[in-house]
């Protein structure tokens, strides 16, 4: 892509993200990070790996066991927003792909985020962490990350890459000290959500956003497609034909996201590359707010 034509990609984009940005309510993305900020949330069960500080050791003493206090997180907070430019992410039988609709989302969230007075950074992944860049507050950073998210759309994926949430977490453990709040934007397909969340949602608020097409879930015997697996299987990538909703059905899908939600302690949503991204993500964080508050 020539510079003067991604100039005006990111112009283009910009507005778009400042549209869908104005139908959200200011600070709807609110953090649970534990042991961080003044107000305070709750006390909860004392998680394995946590800092002794975080004890409530009134609560502790009244119940018989370690309690912890947590709080919502004041600003200015540190957001960082995982793109996954993995092959399947640029299938898609709409007017968009799934990695132009998740692009839009990853630039809306960066335009929120910045209007709202926080530091925006972000994290470009497949099966390994292409480009980290830490979050920084400003226009510039979110011109810089805009520019980022339409390069990579545009680039074609490597013969070999495929998707890991592991490369994002490692990422993250690289800040030490650090918190986080995390929208991590993918199709999931793989289903396979590492253990490593367990940990991770310790130190870091994690909210998992599922693009998805909604022809590859409504199975069809009648219908068939010329196709080739983007993402290898078993180290073979498979060819041939497939009908719609062979990768079953999208309830399995968000059943398996909600059971990982419930499991590792984090928030799971699911857009459709239908759906309008202003109102879906207003959808998203008034469901979270709702569990938060």
């Amino acid at each position: 892509m020539l510079v003067s034509d991604l100039l005006k990609k990111a112009k283009e984009l910009e507005l778009i993200a400042r549209r869908n940005a104005h139908s959200l309510l200011a600070g709807d993305y609110i953090s649970t990070i534990p042991g961080r900020g003044l107000q305070f949330h709750e006390a909860r069960k004392y998680v394995y790996g946590e800092s002794v500080r975080m004890i409530d050791w009134n609560m502790t003493a009244r119940l018989g066991e370690p309690y912890v206090k947590t709080f919502l997180e004041e600003r200015e907070r540190e957001v960082f927003i995982a793109l996954d430019v993995s092959p399947s992410m640029f299938t898609g039988f709409q007017d968009r792909t799934k990695i132009e609709f998740a692009v839009e989302v990853a630039a809306t969230l960066a335009y929120s985020s910045i209007q709202s007075r926080d530091k925006v950074g972000y994290i470009i992944f497949n099966n390994e962490a292409i480009e980290v860049v830490r979050p920084s507050s400003g226009k510039s950073q979110l011109f810089r990350a805009i520019k980022s998210f339409l390069t990579h759309s545009e680039t074609t994926p490597g013969s070999n890459a495929s998707s890991d949430i592991r490369s994002v977490l490692h990422a993250l453990q690289k800040f030490k000290r650090s918190h986080f709040i995390l929208f991590i934007i993918s199709d999931f397909l793989d289903h396979d959500l590492p253990e490593d969340l367990k940990f991770s949602r310790i130190e870091h608020d994690i909210n998992m956003l599922h693009i998805y097409d909604p022809i590859e879930y409504q199975f069809s015997n009648e219908i068939f497609f010329p196709s080739i697996s983007p993402e290898l299987n078993n180290g073979k990538r498979n060819s041939g034909f497939m009908s719609p909703g062979e990768l079953g059905s999208l309830d399995e899908m968000t059943t398996y996201l909600k059971n990982a939600s419930v499991k590792y302690r984090i928030s799971v949503h699911s857009l459709s590359t239908r759906a309008e991204v202003g109102r879906a993500l207003k959808e998203f964080f008034h469901l979270k707010k709702r569990v938060i508050v």
